[in-house]
């Protein structure tokens, strides 16, 4: 983004008043030194000014700069990165069934107690358990990989409850896959009413009817599958008390892991003085999946594996935490704290969108995928040069270029023994032939 693009946004979020020699893109880029790897101190981001800019600032000076507006300003900047994306499949023949496939999940973590007021935690101590702590709320299209929500929220905030919230963003042809904590009938009847999909686990609670409106008795069905030697079953049913019309896909689990189910329920529900129900020990022999894709357009085998793409937002928390450290901000005055959480969210739009290019260019092209830990790995040592092409519009061309080539070599995702590879899983969004 240009310097008078910046000062715009400066200027429309009062970050920008009157002319200073700390310009906001010199702010900016201090801001991306002072996260990189660790938290800088005021010391050293003054150092920096003089080392990489030649600008004398001290510390007292960009300590003031750290306000209300400042984190008005670094939130617009993410507002505009992910405005800006461009639309780029992974695959020109990808299925036209779906315009998005959308997986959102959310990530929590502890932060300063000072902060409880604006973000409640669960309690004392620190930790997930400190009084105050941040929510999350991520979610992005993996046809393109466009990031199309990401919000922090208090950390006592309820999943089901942002789907609510955000349940008119629902576009028809959008492929919905979320944990159960996002599961809502609410949702679920905007979903379908707005032509989209989705893939999701039935939620314990939730009552299931045959096609006649009977209560369905998943003991019995167990028994009725092992006696048969039937090892899934896809079936028309009505859910919930608005009894919507769904399909149901059931899957037989090995007693293993059905005996682990029960054990850990027994555990939970002897802490708090209940006996398991007789659902759900029947339920506990299944996994249990409700869709409503249509079963000319995807099998029941291809809805299982589909929805176990939801395990990659799981890899890109981790990544966040172990890679970028987004837990692990010092504490500081609560402007600089999220003044600097927000920038590391900036700093991850930014990364992301140059990584998920490579990743469509080079699947497109090889139909390999690159991974994203590699990836970010690989960013993360080269983030000097990343500071210096988004300063630099001289220098930008020649940093992706150097980019793509380094990502080219040693930065391909591995294929794991007796796991089906995400390669694979990719192969059944974007194949048609595969569906």
């Amino acid at each position: 983004m240009d310097s008078e693009k910046l000062d715009q946004i400066a200027s429309k979020t009062k970050f920008l008043i009157r002319r200073r020699k700390l310009t906001p893109g010199l702010f900016l880029d201090l801001s991306f030194y002072s996260i990189d790897s660790e938290v800088k101190s005021l010391r050293r981001v003054s150092n920096a000014a003089w080392e990489d800019h030649s600008v004398i600032v001290s510390k007292q000076a960009i300590s003031r700069r750290f306000s209300v507006s400042c984190i008005s300003f670094i939130k617009e900047l993410i507002g505009e990165s992910l405005a800006s994306q461009v639309t780029t499949t992974l695959d020109p023949t990808d299925l036209q069934l779906f315009t998005r496939v959308r997986i959102k999940d959310s990530t929590t973590f502890g932060v300063q107690d000072s902060l409880s007021d604006m973000f409640e935690g669960y309690g004392k101590g620190g930790g997930p358990s400190s009084k105050a702590g941040i929510s999350i709320q991520y979610e992005f299209d993996l046809k393109t990989n466009n990031i199309l929500d990401i919000e922090l929220q208090s950390a006592v905030a309820r999943d089901c409850t942002d789907a609510v919230a955000k349940k008119d963003d629902i576009q028809k042809g959008d492929l919905i896959i979320r944990d159960l904590g996002y599961y809502s009938g609410k949702v679920l009847e905007q979903i379908i009413v707005n032509e989209a999909y989705v893939i999701s686990r039935l939620y314990q609670n939730v009552t299931v009817y045959n096609q006649n409106k009977e209560r369905i008795d998943f003991q019995r069905i167990y028994h009725q599958m092992v006696e048969n030697q039937i090892k899934y079953q896809d079936i028309d049913v009505f859910i919930g008390n608005e009894k919507q019309s769904v399909r149901l896909i059931i899957e037989l689990l090995p007693e293993s892991i059905y005996q682990k189910r029960i054990i850990q329920r027994n555990k939970e529900n002897k802490s708090r003085g209940y006996n398991t129900s007789h659902e759900f020990k029947g339920r506990a022999h299944f996994n249990l999946f409700i869709s409503n894709i249509p079963r000319p357009s995807c099998s029941w085998d291809t809805i299982s594996k589909l929805y176990r793409i939801r395990w990659q937002i799981e890899l890109v928390f981790k990544i966040w935490k172990s890679i970028l450290n987004i837990d692990k901000l010092k504490k500081s005055s609560n402007e600089r704290f999220l003044a600097m959480l927000y920038t590391k969210l900036l700093w991850i739009c930014i990364n992301w969108k140059i990584i998920s290019d490579c990743r469509n260019y080079f699947y497109s092209n090889y139909h390999k995928l690159i991974s994203l830990t590699k990836c970010f790995q690989t960013m993360g040592e080269n983030s000097r040069k990343l500071r210096r092409a988004l300063v630099d519009i001289n220098f930008i061309d020649d940093f992706l270029l150097e980019i793509i080539c380094k990502l080219q070599i040693g930065h391909w995702m591995e294929k794991r023994k007796n796991r089906q590879n995400f390669e694979e899983i990719i192969g059944l969004i974007f194949c048609k032939s595969n569906i």
